[in-house]
């Protein structure tokens, strides 16, 4: 492949993640005491490093090794080497995923109208209309500790109504939720 074409794959690649990446309300925290300007190495915070959180189902146990090499690229990406024992990395990486049943019940004003039979007229109101959906709302949580200092120092979180075409797309729904964690990782 040539050199031109590579880069409108490469292109076209992170724009279709960064539309997608779009989709999650992604939030940031971090210690502001903490230098993050020194670290280069990571590692897993264990050999399994996917926490299970809130959950009205139980999570696909193949979801860690997808996420798993989804924050290796994306911390590669920002030229991060990964480091195989967590003793000699400047910082390890712990994740949690959740989902929960949610409901959303909105209420608006309608007009109503009718007809009251046989004597009556036509009659005309106001009334009000509620819809009511259910939904699954997926997060995805990253933490990072400070290994010399072993304590946590960022915390990043992207949450999402999870649709059909999520759960058949899992890797591309995984790859932007990493990606709308990871844009505030370091912290500027």
């Amino acid at each position: 492949m040539t050199t031109a074409i590579k880069s409108i794959a490469a292109l076209t690649t992170t724009i279709l993640l960064g539309a997608c990446a779009s989709t999650f309300e992604a939030t940031h925290d971090s210690d502001p005491a903490q230098d993050f300007s020194n670290y280069q190495t990571f590692a897993w915070i264990s050999k399994n490093p996917m926490k299970i959180g809130s959950t009205s189902i139980a999570p696909n146990p193949l979801l860690e090794p997808r996420i798993m090499s989804s924050l290796e690229r994306a911390l590669n990406a920002k030229g991060y080497r990964f480091a195989k024992q967590p003793n000699s990395a400047d910082f390890v990486v712990a994740f949690t995923v959740g989902s929960r049943e949610e409901i959303r019940v909105d209420s608006y004003p309608s007009m109503a109208g009718g007809y009251h039979g046989r004597w009556g007229g036509g009659y005309y109101g106001y009334g009000t209309e509620t819809t009511v959906r259910q939904y699954t709302k997926g997060v995805l949580a990253v933490d990072i500790f400070d290994v010399r200092e072993r304590r946590p120092v960022w915390h990043g979180v992207a949450t999402k109504k999870i649709s059909e075409d999520d759960r058949e797309n899992m890797q591309v729904t995984i790859d932007a939720a990493v990606a709308a964690i990871m844009a505030g990782f370091p912290p500027q």
